[in-house]
């Protein structure tokens, strides 16, 4: 089923990018849980469809380096650190 995409006129493009990176995300068991990760992606993809990137292998290749950094990031405490 494809993501529901508020710009009509753009959707083969914005649904193709949201595939590629959801396919290598799930190939390298990095789109877990799904339902979260393919909204991530769906989001970044947006964000650079509407800063004017129409290519989609560089809409998915920005989603897919968003979910990679997002889980390599170091575990933050909750609380600043006092001193």
């Amino acid at each position: 089923m494809p993501y529901p995409w508020p710009i009509t006129d753009a959707d083969v493009t914005l649904q193709d990018a949201l595939d590629i990176a959801l396919n290598y995300l799930e190939v390298t068991k990095q789109a877990y849980p799904f339902s979260e990760t393919e909204q991530a992606c769906a989001a970044v993809i947006l964000a650079g469809w509407r800063s004017g990137v129409r290519h989609r292998i560089r809409l998915a290749n920005n989603a897919i380096v968003a979910i990679e950094r997002k889980e390599r990031s170091p575990i933050r405490p909750r609380y600043p650190m006092a001193g």
